[in-house]
């Protein structure tokens, strides 16, 4: 069996449900990313997903769907987010 790029604690797939349920037009689900930032050299970024990007990783966990870009994958395999 694959190894999941990342999986969810209940309150993460609470929380992207909060966070879906904010958003002013319909969306799918949240896209996970990475972007340079400061000393540590990496930040994580959470946008809404309307239509998956092409070339995502789509992990779908406790009922909801995370899009992780392709460069962020490595970053986060084998990650539990909470």
């Amino acid at each position: 069996m694959p190894l999941k790029i990342m999986s969810l604690t209940d309150a993460a797939a609470d929380r992207i449900r909060e966070i879906m349920g904010e958003s002013d037009k319909p969306v799918k689900g949240v896209r996970v990313g990475v972007k340079n930032a400061g000393c540590a050299g990496m930040a994580y970024t959470l946008d809404y997903v309307a239509e998956p990007q092409k070339g995502d990783d789509h992990v779908a966990d406790k009922g909801v769907d995370v899009w992780v870009e392709p460069k962020a994958t490595m970053f986060l395999l084998g990650t539990v987010m909470d």
